[in-house]
């Protein structure tokens, strides 16, 4: 029996080439669709992943581990300058406040026209100091003298040259000459009459020199 000879025939050459097509148009498709869960870290390239492609507020603090973020490696912008054990040492070496300058101690300014504290265990002394802002306290209950000048500030410590500062202050009731409870306190600053410079000055009476304060002269 005779086989009969193949013979390629434009039937045959249309057929073929559809066939290809419809076999490559499926891997192309089956390549561009990915099954669910199918990549992960061995398909992903190094540094594949970046901060554009990553969804905004999409990693929370649950996901970053303990510790590995520190304040070097925050954008100041976002979290601010982040204190250090040597900013936080700073508190520690600023110089504490002056201690009070007693009036009459040794080395101090003295009582000034028969002036002198009232005395008893519970009365204070008068005194002042200077704080780090350059903030003169006044403190103190005094009994009166002969004159209205009870002692004098010292330079550095008196109210800016020319100025009188004026303070409301507590007037022990037996002592007033005035109707009122209160009497008033005067500081000088620095003058031409060396006198009044400094001088802290009150009415012949008794009085608290406590919660006075003002700015000392630059």
């Amino acid at each position: 029996m005779n086989r009969p000879k193949p013979r390629l025939t434009y039937a045959n050459v249309v057929s073929t080439i559809c066939l290809v097509l419809l076999l490559g148009g499926g891997a192309a498709f089956a390549a561009g669709r990915l099954a669910k869960n199918s990549v992960g870290p061995r398909q992903l390239k190094k540094n594949a992943v970046t901060t554009a492609k990553v969804k905004r507020e999409a990693i929370t603090a649950a996901k970053v581990k303990k510790g590995t973020l520190t304040g070097k490696q925050i954008n100041a912008s976002t979290l601010g300058t982040v204190p250090t054990a040597q900013t936080a040492n700073v508190a520690n070496s600023v110089a504490p406040a002056e201690a009070w300058h007693v009036i009459g101690a040794p080395g101090e300014p003295g009582f000034l026209n028969k002036w002198n504290n009232t005395g008893g265990a519970s009365a204070e002394t008068a005194a002042f100091y200077k704080d780090h802002e350059g903030i003169v306290h006044l403190r103190g209950l005094v009994k009166p003298g002969i004159e209205t000048f009870i002692f004098q500030l010292p330079s550095g410590y008196r109210p800016p040259s020319g100025k009188t500062l004026t303070f409301p202050v507590y007037c022990e009731g037996g002592f007033c000459s005035l109707p009122q409870e209160t009497t008033r306190v005067r500081v000088f600053g620095s003058s031409v009459n060396p006198e009044a410079s400094g001088a802290v000055a009150a009415p012949n009476t008794t009085v608290s020199l406590n919660g006075i304060e003002f700015r000392a002269e630059s």
